[in-house]
């Protein structure tokens, strides 16, 4: 009696299929008719290879990361001033990069690309940054000084003067990750508008992960304090802006050009 019920059961269900399938033939038909031949395809793909060689390719893109944040807008009633803020990280790849080298000019951060900002920042470092990491900060500074395109001197800004704060941090990478995040840093630029212009001034931050001893070079401070004075990411490894360290710290002419274009807006 249960089995023929069961049996009964089943054939009712599947005379609803048929009837399903019947009235819906035109939508399942192509769909499963391109399911089928992408199977065929992947199949292919994973007998010849190709498959394992695209998803290695998918992963090794995957080694390096970039942090952005925006800040709040103000207002008072002589002044309107609004501030944006952007911090990039550099990392430290642990397998090797097949990235090409290319001749592009070094990019701008993008809250810097429609400001006028004085040469001149005043820099300070925060009580917890050890000596090491002060050395190679300084050794960055002048680094930057040498090109005349700014000027940085130590001491703490006021009012509307650029500033840079050298600081640290602590942060250690997952189990199993690609790469290791060295530092990171980047302009904090504020814009205010008055009866008597608009004025734009900088106080940015550069800082090193101190849970790896790797981050105190000099490479990785030039590469940090190149955000801060609003320098992006660059495709090319000869720049010292380049996302994964390559142990450079001398600036390329592309990197130069790039301070020009933000510094000598008011020569």
């Amino acid at each position: 009696m249960l089995k023929n019920l069961i049996r009964g059961l089943k054939a009712l269900c599947l005379i609803g299929l048929v009837i399903f399938g019947w009235r819906h033939y035109d939508t399942l038909a192509p769909r499963a008719v391109a399911l089928y031949q992408t199977s065929q395809k992947n199949l292919a793909a994973a007998l010849s290879g190709d498959l394992s060689s695209h998803l290695l390719d998918a992963d090794e893109t995957a080694d390096s990361t970039t942090t952005q944040s925006s800040g709040d807008s103000t207002n008072n009633s002589s002044a309107s001033s609004t501030t944006s803020t952007s911090n990039a990280s550099e990392s430290s790849s642990v397998a090797a990069s097949s990235s090409t080298s290319t001749t592009d000019a070094t990019p701008i951060e993008s809250i810097v690309q429609n400001t006028t900002l004085k040469k001149t920042y005043y820099y300070t470092f925060s009580s917890n940054l050890p000596k090491a990491a002060r050395l190679v900060f300084k050794e960055a500074v002048a680094t930057y000084n040498q090109t005349g395109l700014v000027h940085l001197v130590a001491g703490k800004a006021s009012g509307t003067q650029n500033s840079v704060t050298f600081s640290m941090y602590h942060k250690k990478m997952s189990a199993g990750s690609t790469s290791v995040e060295l530092g990171h840093g980047g302009p904090d630029i504020t814009k205010q508008i008055s009866w008597r212009g608009t004025q734009y001034w900088n106080n940015a931050t550069a800082s090193l992960n101190g849970s790896y001893s790797s981050a105190f070079s000099k490479s990785v401070a030039v590469h940090e304090l190149g955000h801060a004075l609003g320098l992006d990411h660059s495709t090319s490894k000869e720049s010292v802006m380049y996302p994964i360290s390559q142990g450079k710290s001398s600036l390329s002419s592309a990197d130069i050009a790039a301070l020009r274009t933000i510094y000598q807006k008011n020569a």
